[in-house]
């Protein structure tokens, strides 16, 4: 304890040096009012940028949802055929009109014939 009142000025010395670096250290790690009103603005600009996670959820399920629908379509081969066939069926009605207007002019004809007749 005499040690201590003997050397109360380098004991209060070191004190004072411990309480300057805690102050330091905390002015070091925390922001300041005035700087926290510029880190707010941004902070605002940021989420005013990115999405929040509600809304991350909304467009993972859309995507989602356009995939399954993408991955129903048909693929090129099926495509092709089905313009195959298509293709082949317009012929088929193509012969089936010629077929169609030859069978209409026989039957204007004889319904002509009748007519004159009578």
């Amino acid at each position: 304890m005499a040690w201590l009142f003997e050397n109360f000025k380098l004991v209060q010395w070191v004190v004072w040096l411990l309480f300057a670096l805690v102050v330091w250290a905390l002015a070091v790690t925390f922001v300041k009012k005035k700087q926290h009103s510029h880190l707010e603005g941004r902070v605002n600009k940021i989420e005013l940028t990115y999405n929040r996670q509600h809304d991350h959820e909304k467009l993972h399920q859309r995507v989602n949802t356009l995939e399954t629908k993408v991955n129903d379509l048909p693929d090129k081969t099926t495509i092709h055929r089905v313009e195959s066939e298509a293709k082949e069926l317009k012929g088929q009605l193509d012969g089936l009109t010629n077929l169609l207007k030859h069978v209409s002019h026989q039957v204007g004809m004889l319904v002509e014939n009748e007519i004159s007749n009578k």
